[in-house]
């Protein structure tokens, strides 16, 4: 299990404080990306859904919290790179209404550390050949 802190601010810390007290996280735990932002949303994906990680860099006047997009929903705490994850299929998470989504955006602190914890999982969750 890794547990990676989203990317704050001290504006986006006051602005999310009352619907996400805690910091926002993203946790890699077996077999999934658990993402949990308060009240705001969180998304569960399972691994094998996961069909490619990358990144995109996050506009600031995208906004904060969970911002739904053509098809993504993102997990945001203050502009900047964030890790999408397309998706084989759609997923249903909360935004905070109950959303389909084809990309997971995540604001993840250390970017490239979710990234190689995620191709890590990928890798000991893959099918046999």
């Amino acid at each position: 299990m890794a547990t990676f802190p989203l990317r704050t601010s001290r504006l986006s810390r006051a602005f999310l404080a009352p619907l996400a007290p805690r910091v926002p996280t993203a946790t890699i735990r077996g077999d999934r990306v658990e993402v949990r932002m308060g009240l705001l949303g969180r998304a569960d994906v399972p691994l094998e859904r996961v069909a490619a990680a990358g990144t995109m860099s996050w506009p600031w006047w995208g906004g904060v919290g969970v911002r739904i997009a053509r098809g993504m929903v993102a997990f945001v705490a203050s502009s900047g790179p964030i890790a999408v994850l397309d998706l084989t299929e759609p997923l249903a998470v909360r935004a905070p209404l109950r959303w389909q989504a084809r990309r997971i955006g995540v604001g993840a602190e250390d970017l490239d550390g979710f990234l190689a914890a995620i191709a890590a999982a990928r890798g000991a969750h893959a099918p046999p050949d």
